[in-house]
């Protein structure tokens, strides 16, 4: 039977490090997740309340490669969507999400804003409403998983303070 001997200093002082890194990556990844799903709702909100809605047409598409979890480069295409805003005056928006078909249909709903109307967010429920809200139920999985963690080191600090005594 082999006799146990403790983690060397070094051992211990390494763990610990890994796993602050890993807390501190999760904390970054929930936080950055929230802020942005946060932040996309506050903008779609405000423009919802106080833009102009209008009818926009998909007139292109912008193309680039993407290559998946296989390792296989699929072709994505990202909508590029003309509307005309409140004086007639047509404008372009370049849509900041891509797809790996093309729409099936052409006519979309934008809202612009009115004192600027080239700032303009593409209408429709899955844009505005749930891929925010996706991204916000995702990135509190990190933060889950970081209290968790947290919660787990806090009370191996307490159970070892009450040895030490």
């Amino acid at each position: 039977m082999k006799k146990f001997t403790p983690p060397k200093q070094e051992d211990g002082c390494l763990i610990v490090s890994f796993s602050l890194l890993f807390m501190l990556l999760l904390l970054g990844m929930g936080v950055g997740g929230a802020y942005y799903s946060l932040d996309k709702f506050q903008k779609h909100i405000n423009m919802v309340s106080n833009g102009i809605k209008t009818d926009g047409l998909i007139t292109s598409y912008e193309e680039h490669w993407s290559k998946d979890d296989d390792g296989v480069y699929r072709k994505m295409y990202s909508p590029v969507i003309s509307y005309y805003d409140s004086s007639n005056k047509s404008h372009t928006l370049y849509s900041d999400y891509s797809t790996s078909t093309r729409a099936w249909f052409r006519d979309v709903t934008v809202y612009f804003d009115k004192e600027d109307p080239s700032k303009a967010i593409r209408g429709g429920f899955w844009h505005l409403w749930f891929w925010p809200f996706l991204i916000f139920c995702l990135s509190m999985i990190p933060m889950a998983i970081f209290l968790f963690v947290l919660k787990f080191y806090v009370q191996q600090l307490f159970k070892r303070k009450d040895r030490l005594r």
